[in-house]
């Protein structure tokens, strides 16, 4: 069972949170150095650099297994879903995401022309693939909770 209040996804949260509020407070910056100081500017090269320096927190698969976690909290599963597909360069962080915040198993629902490449990349990093299950999916549609069957594969992480 999935702990709704799992620290590792509410510090992601938290510092993305964080990250989104100087991303803003930064680009509220641009038009006023553009109307004092010009296009061509140092003022503006430099918020340019400063822009770069404050990449986004999180990689791809990191992104993917919070938004997992996320997606199936809010669906009131009892286990992590992942229905999404994950690129060769995303695997890893993913895994290695729901090691950290202690995620027992996931059930692989995605149905892209990846599933075979994601099935591999995930025995390669040690899951165990422990067989073909359905998991329980509710959903809000136009204000109507409904819940229905989907077809996945179990990893233990």
């Amino acid at each position: 069972m999935m702990n709704k209040q799992n620290a590792t996804f509410e510090e992601m949260k938290r510092i993305g949170h964080d990250w989104e509020d100087r991303r803003a407070a930064h680009q509220a910056k641009k038009q006023g150095i553009i109307d004092t100081y010009g296009w061509d500017s140092e003022e503006l090269k430099a918020w340019y650099e400063e822009k770069e320096a404050n990449k986004f927190p999180f990689s791809a698969g990191e992104n993917k297994a919070y938004r997992a976690f996320a997606q199936s909290i809010q669906r009131e599963q009892e286990e992590l879903e992942m229905d999404d597909f994950l690129f060769d360069t995303e695997v890893e962080d993913f895994i290695k995401t729901l090691r950290k915040a202690g995620i027992p198993s996931m059930v692989y629902s995605n149905t892209s022309t990846a599933v075979m490449e994601n099935i591999h990349a995930f025995a390669a990093l040690g899951c165990r693939l422990t067989g073909l299950c359905t998991i329980t999916r509710k959903e809000n549609r136009w204000g109507d909770e409904e819940a229905y069957e989907v077809q996945g594969i179990r990893f233990e992480i």
